[in-house]
């Protein structure tokens, strides 16, 4: 009887344990919901924008590291939180379908929306 009703208890832990973790990411994604670029236009599809490390260059414009891409200075919005934001999208390309008949996407992502921190440039 301890036996099956540690193995429940800790069963509900993982469980519990599990939940809040997914919960979180949720909450985590939800600062970009109502972001917007300098167009006004949304930046975020839900899956779409995250952190990233970033390095203010002397003209500053902005390189990232993990894709090597330099962001213009005046493509930058400010930061909800300090840290540096990367929005990405994939584009459609014009006429083609993929084998499915569905559209068919550029395989490398573009840049939606970029946040900086105010005291980075």
């Amino acid at each position: 009887m301890l036996l099956r009703t540690s193995v429940a208890v800790f069963t509900a832990a993982i469980s519990l344990g599990l939940w809040s973790e997914a919960s979180n990411s949720v909450l985590a994604h939800d600062i970009y919901s109502n972001l917007r670029d300098r167009d006004g236009h949304l930046c975020c599809g839900g899956q779409d924008c995250k952190p990233v490390e970033a390095t203010v260059l002397p003209n500053g414009s902005y390189y990232l590291p993990a894709t090597r891409e330099i962001i213009p200075a005046d493509m930058a919005t400010p930061s909800p939180d300090d840290r540096f934001h990367h929005c990405t999208y994939y584009k459609m390309l014009p006429m083609q379908f993929d084998s499915g008949g569905g559209p068919a996407w550029e395989s490398e992502p573009k840049t939606r929306c970029f946040f900086a921190p105010m005291n980075s440039s």
